[in-house]
């Protein structure tokens, strides 16, 4: 090959090499690949530090829950005396600890007698559910719900464990949910400068509306509790079942937990009711049946008129999963988690979807 060839054949291969390397621009290839593995490295460092704080976050949603309590209650007795948000909210949380306070005074020798009578009743009244249902059968259910092995006993104080946990937090929660309550608007426009400019607006309307169903949420519950707790408690004291009181109590708890709460709180009533007699404990379990026929069919629905519905079917199976994924607090967490992913899922997916 001539020298004049090769030097042809050489300023064609980088023209070749120009031509090729303006259609593939492999430096901006390259730098938006490296962008897409940061922002996945990201995002699954964000899900690891999500789950490691988990206990934190909902610590913070339960004082978020409280906070909205403590603004329905505020909203209230603004229509009755024109006075200020903040003081509304103070008074309203007064308000709240005073009817605490008194009912303790009033009744808290009398709920913690019966609480410790109800401590010292329920392991014998589970001994006379075994020997009456059957040791075999019962270990049967348990293997089924521990699989692993774990003992009856190591069960319970798992559950004790937990509760107590719970209580702990329900502490922290409540000071929390004074400060939110405070000055909620300080919190709610810090949070939404935190998003995109482009996407504050349509978040900010969203929050409102989920915060409003919220509210109406737990005003309903709150209206079921009482509800449960007075007929139940008179109920349980005709039927001459042991510790009326703090069974009542129980039940009305309970009753915040959609669908599992009537269930779990019928239970220990139940138990009490067998050491007093067989007919006892048949009357006590007809008596629950037809107070959630009554609860369901006519208290619910007048209480939930104003708030948001939810398929009995999302509801349990959302109760189930915050129930694995978090225990105890998540199953008590699990109606006001689940009303606010449903509304923040129709307010910023189905909605604008529907509409567009």
């Amino acid at each position: 090959m001539l020298p004049g060839d090769r030097s042809e054949l050489v300023l064609g291969i980088n023209e070749n090499a120009l031509r090729l390397s303006r259609e593939l621009p492999v430096t901006g290839s390259l730098a938006q690949f490296s962008l897409r593995v940061l922002i996945a490295i990201a995002s699954v460092v964000c899900a690891l530090l999500i789950w490691q704080l988990q206990s934190v976050l909902l610590l913070t949603f339960a004082a978020v829950v409280v906070a909205v309590v403590l603004d329905a209650f505020g909203n209230a007795l603004r229509k009755l005396a024109p006075v200020p948000e903040g003081v509304s909210r103070l008074l309203a949380g007064i308000l709240i600890a005073s009817m605490l306070i008194g009912a303790a005074l009033l009744f808290g020798r009398q709920i913690s007698a019966q609480l410790s009578q109800l401590g010292d009743t329920l392991p014998p009244a589970w001994e006379n559910f075994v020997d009456w249902a059957g040791p075999e059968r019962v270990e049967s259910v348990i293997d089924d719900f521990a699989p692993d092995g774990t003992s009856l006993a190591s069960m319970v104080q798992t559950m004790f464990g937990a509760l107590t946990d719970a209580l702990s937090g329900l502490v922290v929660a409540v000071l929390g949910g004074v400060y939110i309550a405070i000055n909620p608007k300080t919190y709610h426009k810090g949070a939404i400068r935190l998003l995109p400019q482009r996407a504050r607006d349509r978040v900010d309307a969203a929050s409102r509306k989920t915060g409003k169903a919220l509210r109406d949420w737990l005003l309903a519950q709150l209206i079921s509790m009482l509800a449960t707790f007075l007929v139940v408690y008179l109920g349980l004291t005709l039927l001459g079942v042991p510790s009326a009181l703090a069974l009542a109590i129980l039940a009305g708890l309970f009753e915040f937990v959609p669908l599992l709460g009537p269930v779990l709180g019928a239970i220990p009533a139940v138990l009490i009711a067998g050491t007093v007699g067989i007919d006892t404990a048949l009357w006590t379990i007809g008596f629950f049946i037809i107070w959630q026929q009554i609860e369901g069919n006519a208290v619910a629905p007048l209480a939930m008129k104003f708030a948001v519905e939810i398929p009995p079917a999302v509801t349990l199976f959302c109760l189930l999963i915050f129930g694995v994924l978090f225990g105890l607090p998540g199953l008590l967490l699990g109606g006001p988690l689940t009303v606010v992913i449903w509304m923040a899922i129709k307010t910023l997916w189905v909605e604008p979807r529907a509409s567009g």
